[in-house]
């Protein structure tokens, strides 16, 4: 074989050694590429289930915080009609306070005009005793007179000691109303300085838990001593139940609804302690 052939062939193994080696190369490359890809789709999916499941979990949690929401607004429009109540209570009272202070005044102005007649009717008698003096031939007339003046005396001074029983009846009435006023505004005030909520004012009940899921619990009442009519009570004043175990203290919820048939309480879980879950057969009252 001649020298030129000879380069020819060493040139050809060259090359397709070159060649073996570009082509695996690529190879490998390709593999890694599609082993990175794979591995980024699955992180991939992992995130969209991850993400999916937070949104889910967001969306409870919000229509949890809309069913709260709810309840206090419900318990804030009690709270502003029960005000409402006590201040036209307030009106009233001093309407009526207002009144008798009028009818006091009438009585006085009376007892003012009695004792200007009586004065009147005392100078009438001096006068008719002068003229039985001074005239005997009229002293009989002028003694029927003077009994007459003084019949009507007694009978004036009469009136004027009932006036003056009513005027006093009247004083003790007013101030009466007065201290039973005050009261009412000092105790409003002492109670909600103090935090006093009309939740808190609740009958005496007790039960079990029959139902829980989120923030939704029944009740069902096992103890009503007072025999009280739980729905009138739930509208009247929505109350609040504490829910707990062997080990203590686990939630607070408010009544909502009451259920005869079942004799169940449905309720709106407003506290949990360290985030404890409620469960079947835990115990509820409203007075732990």
């Amino acid at each position: 074989m001649s020298p030129i052939g000879r380069v020819f062939i060493v040139l050809n193994l060259v090359l397709a050694g070159g060649f073996a080696f570009v082509a695996g190369d690529h190879l490998k490359n390709q593999h890694n590429w599609k082993v990175k890809y794979e591995q980024a789709d699955e992180a991939r999916k992992a995130d969209n289930t991850r993400l999916s499941q937070q949104i889910a979990d967001l969306e409870v949690k919000l229509g949890n915080a809309e069913t709260a929401k709810s309840t206090f607004q419900t318990q804030v429009d009690s709270l502003r009609n029960e005000l409402a109540n006590k201040e036209d209570d307030i009106k009233r009272l001093t309407a009526l306070t207002d009144s008798q202070a009028a009818d006091l005044k009438k009585a006085v102005s009376l007892q003012e005009a009695n004792q200007t007649t009586i004065a009147s009717l005392v100078r009438d008698s001096q006068e008719a005793n002068k003229a039985a003096i001074a005239a005997i031939s009229e002293k009989d007339e002028a003694i029927r007179a003077k009994d007459a003046a003084e019949g009507k005396q007694a009978e004036l001074e009469q009136t004027i000691a009932a006036l003056n029983a009513t005027v006093s009846k009247k004083d003790l009435q007013i101030a009466e109303l007065s201290k039973d006023n005050e009261a009412q505004k000092l105790l409003v005030s002492v109670a909600r300085a103090n935090g006093f909520i009309p939740s808190m004012a609740a009958p005496t009940l007790s039960g079990t838990v029959t139902m829980a899921s989120g923030r939704l619990c029944t009740i069902s009442v096992a103890e009503n001593p007072g025999n009280v009519d739980i729905q009138d009570q739930i509208e009247r004043n929505p109350f609040h139940i504490t829910i707990y175990d062997a080990s203590g203290f686990k939630a607070e919820a408010v009544a909502t609804k009451y259920e005869p048939s079942a004799n169940a309480i449905l309720c709106n879980v407003i506290l949990t302690k360290d985030g404890k879950q409620i469960k079947t057969g835990d115990s509820a009252s409203t007075k732990p």
